[in-house]
């Protein structure tokens, strides 16, 4: 978040501008000419107040026997046509805005997915309070960008209404203006220090805002409730969800309950000058009757008017100040550095990894993750990985793939820095994760998203499935391919876990142009016999690739070229199956633990 630091004239004219392209992007058309007719309407109060009193007269004037009943005929359809004129500009306006809040919802979601997209990955694990800063842009930031237009010109038009009122109350009596604009002030006041102290408050407890949030919607997903009931956790989470909720609450009452008092004194004292208003009209007609009924019935329209004007203007002037300060936080999203991306970059002919004396700490992390890592990595070898949780095996992957850079070292791609060609690295690579994604969308879209430029027919994807085992299930959808699945699915077609996972291994295959596969965990979900038949089929399902596997079942690394041996961030053993077992080391113990898995 950004401080809450002055912003210079030239930063503010900056921000404002770039504001108001987004405004203009994202907003209807028609919006915009009704903002623009807005300032014809600004004359509109004044327009109605004297037409209202042209008629009061009128009428007054007929009840003593004195009018002109066709002229006052008239003045009423035109008062009537200007009031449903009003009525038909202020509904046309609220359709055209909600249509706009809906763009500009649209638009700041596809920013943040944007960022989130773009942004160097060690912000997607919390770097620099990255969610935090995403949840702000969502709730409060983003829409203030959207409406700043609107915003800027609202208060010009209020300015204008202010401007002819103000003429047609001076007209009657210049302390009837003054003291109105008096009343005004306090509340004027008030809104400036609430909108100061509910931006600190926000940003100083974002923090909180984003934890309750986040306690209430993972905290009760659906795929926690088993545990939930079988462990009788409800109360235990509501009242952690409760007790989170209740502080953050309470700092959001305080400050609001600090205002609600002066607001209802300066709404007291606005409804007090009004009256007084009207008392003071009753006067100046008292001793002019000359000047008629119709005068008390301009300043009874103009005064309350003026004043509702007055003070929405200089609330809307000052939160539009207090705007660009949440604007300045929206467009520093865009400050945050970003992966390279290019989308011209070919797929490369070979890729030989190298790692050259690596290490790579987590952000606020006391010790290395990765520490003095050398090793080189050729072309269409088979290699396992193996070690305890917490030994660095995901996190050396993590940099194979750039998500994370080293702090020390180097690591090349085909002889050159891996972060240099990063698209292409990634283009080379495919892989299935341990959390690996679960689409709602047809069974098809699920396999082909891996290379979207690739089009294949049916008969490439079942030689594919087959290769998994997917095509088990695949053939038994009453669409097959084009069977829509997932937890959206109409008819409520939901993949098993090893389901999911197969269909995950099928997609890592179908980008066939990758030299790379990295497999992690790739049998987690799999039942033991789908396990066997992938080890089985091992060397024809990854071909010539490059293959990279993270297990904890050691079954996979007798069909590999290499194991790397992790520990504490290091390699501490590098050979095949058959010479890390003569070594009796780490790894043999650690397949010793699991012999009775595989004989």
């Amino acid at each position: 978040m950004s401080d809450k630091k002055k912003i210079s004239p030239s930063e503010f004219l900056r921000i404002v501008g770039r504001a108001f392209g987004v405004s203009l992007k994202v907003r209807n058309p028609f919006s915009l000419i009704i903002g623009l007719l807005g300032f014809v309407m600004a004359f509109w109060p004044v327009l109605t107040s004297r037409r209202l009193a042209a008629l009061t007269d009128g009428v007054v004037a007929l009840s003593e026997g004195k009018g002109d009943l066709n002229n006052t005929i008239w003045l009423f359809c035109i008062l009537a046509l200007m009031l449903v004129f009003q009525v038909l500009y202020t509904a046309t306006g609220n359709y055209l805005s909600e249509v706009d809040s809906q763009k500009i919802t649209r638009y700041i979601r596809r920013t943040i997915i944007k960022h989130s997209c773009r942004v160097k990955y060690k912000y997607i694990e919390n770097h620099d309070d990255f969610k935090q800063k995403i949840d702000f842009a969502k709730n409060e930031t983003g829409s203030r960008v959207g409406s700043s237009i609107q915003s800027m010109l609202s208060i010009l038009q209020g300015f204008i209404t202010v401007v002819s009122i103000a003429i047609a109350l001076w007209q009657v009596n210049v302390w009837l203006l003054l003291i109105l604009l008096l009343s005004c002030v306090p509340t004027v006041i008030i809104s400036n220090r609430f909108q100061d102290a509910e931006y600190r408050q926000k940003t100083t407890w974002m923090t909180e805002g984003v934890m309750v949030m986040h306690l209430f919607s993972n905290g009760f997903r659906p795929w926690r409730m088993k545990e939930i009931r079988c462990f009788g956790l409800y109360d235990y989470l509501k009242d952690v969800w409760k007790s989170k909720a209740r502080i953050y609450q309470k700092a959001r009452h305080e400050l609001r309950g600090k205002y609600l008092g002066f607001n209802i004194f300066a709404d007291i004292l606005r409804n007090g000058v009004f009256i007084g208003a009207l008392l003071l009209a009753g006067l100046e007609i008292y001793k002019n009757p000359a000047i008629g009924l119709g005068v008390f019935m301009l300043i009874f329209s103009l005064s309350g008017q003026f004043q509702d004007v007055v003070t929405n203007i200089s609330v809307k002037t000052v939160r539009f100040f207090e705007d660009v300060t949440y604007m300045r936080d929206f467009f520093a999203l865009e400050q945050l550095e970003s992966e390279p991306f290019d989308q011209n970059a070919p797929v490369l002919d070979k890729l030989d990894i190298v790692c050259e004396n690596v290490a790579f700490a987590y952000p606020g992390a006391d010790r290395n993750a990765i520490n003095g890592l050398n090793v080189k990595i050729k072309q269409g070898e088979k290699i396992a990985i193996v070690g305890e949780n917490g030994s660095g095996k995901s996190t050396f992957v993590n940099m194979l793939l750039g998500f994370f850079e080293p702090s020390e070292g180097t690591i090349t791609a085909d002889g050159e820095q891996l972060q240099s060609r990063l698209t292409s690295v990634r283009r080379s690579i495919s892989a299935v994760f341990q959390e690996f994604g679960h689409y709602d969308n047809t069974i098809r879209e699920n396999i082909c998203i891996s290379d979207r430029e690739r089009k294949a027919d049916d008969e490439e994807l079942t030689a594919i499935a087959e290769k998994t085992g997917a095509y088990e299930f695949i053939k038994t959808q009453p669409e097959q391919f084009d069977e829509m699945i997932g937890s959206f699915s109409k008819t409520g077609n939901n993949l098993s876990g090893g389901q999911w996972q197969k269909l995950a291994l099928t997609r890592a295959l179908y980008k066939n142009k990758a030299k790379m596969i990295i497999l992690d965990e790739p049998t987690a979900a799999l039942d033991p016999v789908a396990e066997a038949k992938l080890y089985r089929d091992f060397a024809a399902l990854t071909g010539d690739k490059t293959t990279i596997l993270i297990s904890h079942r050691l079954g996979i690394t007798s069909v590999v070229d290499r194991i790397l041996v992790f520990s504490e961030g290091k390699i501490v053993e590098d050979g095949s199956h058959d010479e890390l077992m003569q070594r009796n080391g780490v790894y043999a113990e650690m397949y010793q633990a699991q012999a009775q898995w595989y004989q």
